[in-house]
């Protein structure tokens, strides 16, 4: 052990000062790392957050024309309903007023009938 020389005892020291040094700066890179991982993480959740009120957004706005346009659609139905309400009326009506001619041309030919 007295053999070894100051100059080598330095550039022990200074390898080992280089080692400690050498993982220092990598675990000061790793915390880097890390730190840039959890960044990343928040924004990708942000992202998915943004992502998903756009979806939100965009599926009530989709879900509102639907709404919209099926009350369109109900009052258009309401309104060839009273159409057809009014038609059928004014079919049931002509039957009668057919019916009421059939008889009425009856009675002027029993009349005509009688005349002659």
């Amino acid at each position: 052990m007295e053999n070894i020389s100051i100059e080598t005892l330095i550039t022990v020291i200074i390898n080992l000062v280089l080692v400690i040094s050498f993982f220092c700066k990598q675990s000061n890179q790793i915390t880097q790392l890390s730190e840039q991982f959890i960044e990343l993480k928040l924004k990708i959740k942000e992202s998915r957050q943004y992502t998903n009120n756009i979806f939100t957004s965009f599926k009530k706005a989709i879900e509102e024309k639907i709404i919209e346009a099926r009350s369109h659609t109900d009052e258009h139905i309401r309104k060839l309903e009273e159409k057809q309400d009014k038609h059928n009326n004014l079919i049931e009506r002509m039957v009668i007023v057919e019916q009421s001619t059939k008889s009425a041309h009856h009675r002027i030919d029993k009349l005509e009938e009688k005349k002659q």
